[in-house]
């Protein structure tokens, strides 16, 4: 869409403490709606635990949450280019070390917790997580075998900790202190993911976010067979990213623009795939399909507590009238506000924000129309789908994280309206920094909830 000139208006003496004012009443909102839910005993900790408390700590995690902000505008004078910003992610993951080195269990996990260590520990690797599973049977046999002797259970979180500060600090370096990527960096549950969570997503978290981003973006590429062998491993990686696989061919499609230059770059992507599975799973395609079918749980079979919701018997999607349901969208709201965090819960804001400043326009020509319907808009408008028709088996408590991928591009697209008015407004670093930072800090009671807490049963 055309950018929209237009000349920032000067703040009046008191909008300051105007702006101080409202940020106060969200922030005391949000922890309003977090003491309703927080189980104030779920603390590993018994003398965090009481409202003073977790006031607290939700207060101390929103203060290092504005400095983190603020780091990715310092850079470091040993490393060119490296954002001081890096100290935050590598003090997660030295927490979750020691978090796992001493046996503890400080932090929040939800979902399939000990299935990954289970599935390495047996060397059978996991249909719906082939690729990744038969890479950590390996590298964790080699580990043990050569280097240190460590349990599968001790493993599996220090692993996913190690991966997602990587992914961390390499995201951050790529693409700077922009918004649409401190935003999604900060949400609570990448937070939670950062902090040596049992589960498979961190492992795929980081990939799924470069690859978000780039479909985002407007930067120049050159076609590869090697990015067309990497969509072709998704599926194998995790069964959730097909379409994720889809949005990337779209994206490469752009530039390959001959049918012949298409055909060849989704056969080498399919070949890609058939040979992760003659890899990772030896009995061959008939028996993975067959199990694959078995561990995707379609359907509502299992979950009793959705029965007769799911829109057949071979889906893992709700019906049309239990996706609009009251109970669903109560969930969605939950869902939303306690993995997405503020920028999903700004969202809305932004939107109206934007219209109000003009960067979208009303009246359109057939071509502009034509390039509404844009690569990023199809990708975001997935996302909503997927968050509003798939099924949480566990619940919406115990598999929040069955939605990071959504939660993420939503923080993503966040981002990129709030860069949109700060463009428009033509906004100083200095001013950048203090709103990000404002912002980001209202995360701080809702990762207190997720990630320190937990949920009341």
């Amino acid at each position: 869409m055309a950018n929209v000139k237009s000349t920032a208006m000067p703040l009046r003496p008191n909008s300051k403490i105007g702006i101080a004012a409202v940020v106060l009443l969200g922030y005391v909102s949000i922890c309003a709606v977090c003491l309703s839910v927080v189980d104030l005993n779920g603390s590993s900790f018994t003398s965090l635990r009481g409202s003073s408390s977790y006031l607290a700590i939700s207060l101390l995690i929103s203060v290092v949450l504005y400095g983190y902000v603020q780091l990715f505008w310092k850079r470091t004078k040993w490393v060119e280019g490296l954002s001081l910003s890096v100290v935050v992610p590598c003090g997660l993951f030295v927490l979750a070390f020691i978090q796992t080195y001493k046996g503890g269990w400080w932090f929040k996990s939800y979902g399939d917790g000990g299935a990954l260590s289970t599935a390495i520990n047996e060397s059978k690797p996991f249909t719906r997580w082939l690729l990744g599973t038969t890479a950590m049977i390996d590298f964790y046999g080699l580990l043990n075998h050569f280097v240190v002797s460590i349990s599968s259970q001790k493993f599996v979180p220090i692993a996913s900790a190690a991966i997602m500060c990587a992914s961390t600090v390499a995201i951050a370096r790529h693409y700077g202190s922009k918004a649409f990527v401190i935003f999604p960096l900060t949400s609570p549950i990448w937070l939670a993911f950062s902090l040596g969570y049992d589960e498979y997503y961190p492992f795929v978290a980081g990939l799924f976010l470069l690859l978000a981003l780039w479909i985002f973006s407007d930067e120049d590429f050159e076609v590869s067979n090697f990015l067309f062998v990497v969509a072709g491993l998704l599926p194998a990686l995790y069964v959730g990213f097909v379409p994720l696989t889809l949005f990337v061919w779209m994206k490469l499609f752009s530039k390959a623009t001959s049918f012949r230059g298409r055909l060849f770059g989704m056969s080498v992507s399919v070949l890609a795939y058939f040979i992760a599975i003659e890899i990772g799973w030896p009995a061959g395609h008939s028996n993975y399909l067959a199990l694959l079918t078995d561990d995707m749980n379609l359907g509502d079979f299992g979950s009793h507590n959705y029965q007769g919701t799911s829109m057949s018997d071979k889906s893992p999607f709700y019906s049309m009238s239990s996706a609009f349901s009251s109970f669903h969208i109560r969930d969605l709201v939950f869902v939303g506000v306690f993995a997405g965090g503020i920028a999903t819960i700004a969202l809305a804001f932004l939107v109206g924000m934007n219209l109000r400043l003009r960067s979208v326009k009303f009246k359109y020509t057939p071509n502009e129309l034509k390039r509404m319907v844009s690569l990023p808009l199809v990708f975001v408008s997935w996302n909503f789908l997927y968050m509003f028709f798939m099924i949480p088996k566990l619940g919406p408590k115990a598999d929040i994280d069955l939605f990071f991928s959504s939660n993420l591009v939503f923080a993503i697209w966040a981002g990129i309206l709030l860069e949109r008015i700060f463009r428009i407004r033509k906004m100083g670093e200095r001013a950048k920094a203090t709103i990000l930072g404002v912002m980001v800090s209202l995360n701080g009671p809702i990762a207190a909830t997720l990630i320190l807490y937990g949920f009341k049963s």
